[in-house]
């Protein structure tokens, strides 16, 4: 997790508390910089959650499994109950307020997008971070805290997500993927661009498929493979401009088709 990406999503809560004020509610007064990883504890404290307001670190770690079993369980009324009402939903630039368990149940696959739960079930405990705000997982896409006082979720951040038809959960990933795969077909770095293939590979050329079914076929075969067409029209790719469906990622005019296959994120198909 980076800093910047820290400050961007507490930025975006900060934004969320102030336009949208609740009354019993009690924060700690804005501006107040103050920030710990849950994993560093100061030596006189055994709390590293204190500063976001909860007293008790045994309750939350145990209310964080539950949320996390909930959710692996696909059980929408149990992370309903794991909520703290009003509940802010932050997408595309607005918030939105979820008042009631009813609604939440209701809007639960909006609001718990396969990339909240990705990233929700991937937080290690002892990872959090946390700050007066609250506890943040991931880069903010979920911040828990105390509201009315009861411990909850108060508040999910949804990142848009273009390659989603295509069937790849975490927008990050893809285009960091994109972006490595183009440096290094650029610095002619063959082991790492192989690393960027989902194997078996098919390689298309005049009517006729080979697969090429591991990373050291693809390196001893690679200028084969990675012709200059090819090469040229990943270069060229512009990341705003690349075709999704739900088969894939085009770049160029079909050249290389990019996807995701279980946690794997990289180029399956390439078209000569």
């Amino acid at each position: 997790m980076t800093n910047s990406s820290i400050k961007k999503a507490a930025m975006i809560l900060s934004f969320s508390m102030v336009i949208t004020t609740f009354s019993s509610q009690a924060w700690a007064e804005q501006g107040t910089n103050t920030s710990t990883p849950a994993y560093v504890m100061s030596s006189d404290s055994k709390n590293p959650y204190e500063v976001a307001g909860i007293d008790d670190p045994a309750e939350f770690t145990a209310y964080f499994s539950k949320l996390q079993k909930a959710v692996k369980d696909n059980k929408p009324a149990e992370v309903a109950d794991l909520i703290s009402y009003p509940m802010n939903l932050n997408k595309d630039n607005k918030t939105y307020v979820i008042y009631n368990k009813e609604e939440f149940i209701k809007k639960y696959d909006r609001i718990f997008t396969s990339l909240v739960r990705d990233i929700l079930l991937a937080q290690k405990v002892d990872k959090l971070f946390v700050n007066y705000q609250g506890v943040m997982v991931g880069d903010g896409e979920l911040w828990m805290g105390v509201r009315n006082n009861k411990l909850g979720v108060i508040a999910v951040n949804i990142t848009n997500n273009p390659y989603e038809i295509a069937g790849i959960k975490n927008p990050v990933v893809f285009e960091h993927n994109f972006s490595l795969l183009q440096k290094h077909v650029k610095e002619g770095k063959k082991s790492e661009v192989a690393h960027l293939m989902v194997y078996p590979l098919k390689v298309n050329n005049k009517g006729k498929t080979i697969e090429i079914k591991t990373k050291k076929d693809f390196i001893a075969k690679y200028d084969k493979i990675m012709t200059a067409k090819v090469k040229k029209a990943l270069l060229a790719q512009k990341l705003d401009k690349v075709f999704i469906n739900s088969k894939g990622v085009m770049i160029g005019n079909g050249e290389l088709w990019m996807g995701q296959f279980g946690e794997q994120v990289g180029v399956f198909a390439i078209n000569q």
